[in-house]
């Protein structure tokens, strides 16, 4: 039997409602279905199974990585596409199945359209890769390595060809919750990363900082995320990581006083008894 060139590989847990949309738009799509169940309570495998995807049962150890690496065991294809039940596939099948028989990188980057709650948002992600070659790494905004932890040759998949519409974050609350959980898990691989002492990847360290900031302003917990950010420049000056830290304190920095501006603004209005009315005005 010919190896497949390209699975669909998730890691769900209580994905019913967003589940069968995703599997609809992969139809014609990949060769297979591999979807990883870390535990849910609701008609999830049930859903899977009825697609026609390969189920597997796992638990959920507060890992990305760790359930990225054990959904794609027992994958044979060529080719993995990392895909999430709030994910849309957009695809030209043909034009996919050549790129990927005829490109030489271990990984490719994917357009990502984000419906987004305060507005639409675009960005390029490493979705498909081949497993033969790479594997996941990271507790909680999980990146792909090769031998040794070595960055992936990666090439880009025209939006033509493929491109994803995410709808994780279309309200707020949405946003608010995969920050907080988002916080809890890098905090927790920062606690890691500190108990190996100075066997500790200090990129890592850099790396895990950046996000948690990143995460802390996605929460709105702004001065977690000026302390994670000052910390970051701290220990780590002169690195990418640092630089980008010292832009979203610029950000944050412009946020936060312009807030304390309005609500100066809004105190003195009050003060002077409020704006005036339009028959005032008159």
């Amino acid at each position: 039997m010919a190896r497949p060139l390209l699975a669909a590989v998730l890691i769900v847990k209580d994905e019913a409602a967003m589940l069968p949309a995703c599997l609809e738009s992969l139809a014609g799509v990949v060769d297979q279905i591999h979807v990883h169940d870390t535990g849910s309570t609701d008609a999830t495998p049930t859903i899977a199974a009825r697609y026609g995807a390969t189920v597997t049962q796992g638990d959920w150890h507060n890992d990305f990585s760790a359930a990225r690496n054990e959904a794609q065991q027992g994958c044979a294809a060529t080719w993995i596409l990392a895909i999430d039940a709030d994910h849309r596939a957009t695809a030209d099948p043909g034009a996919l199945r050549r790129l990927l028989a005829e490109v030489t990188a271990d990984a490719l980057l994917v357009q990502v359209d984000g419906a987004h709650h305060a507005g639409p948002h675009t960005q390029l992600e490493t979705r498909l890769y081949r497993p033969d070659s790479l594997s996941w790494t990271g507790r909680v905004h999980e990146r792909l390595v090769g031998p040794g932890s070595s960055a992936p040759d990666q090439g880009t998949v025209p939006p033509a060809t493929l491109r994803l519409h995410h709808l994780g974050h279309a309200t707020y609350a949405d946003r608010i919750r995969r920050a907080d959980r988002n916080i809890t898990l890098g905090k927790r691989a920062l606690d890691e990363l500190a108990a190996q002492g100075q066997a500790a990847d200090r990129q890592q360290i850099a790396r895990t900082l950046l996000d948690l900031g990143r995460d802390c302003m996605a929460a709105e917990q702004r001065q977690q995320a000026v302390d994670t950010f000052a910390l970051l420049r701290e220990l780590f000056p002169g690195t990418p990581e640092s630089s980008q830290a010292n832009d979203a304190l610029t950000r944050l920095t412009v946020g936060i006083s312009y807030d304390r501006f309005c609500q100066v603004l809004v105190d003195q209005l009050r003060a002077a008894g409020g704006p005036p009315s339009s028959a005032q005005e008159s």
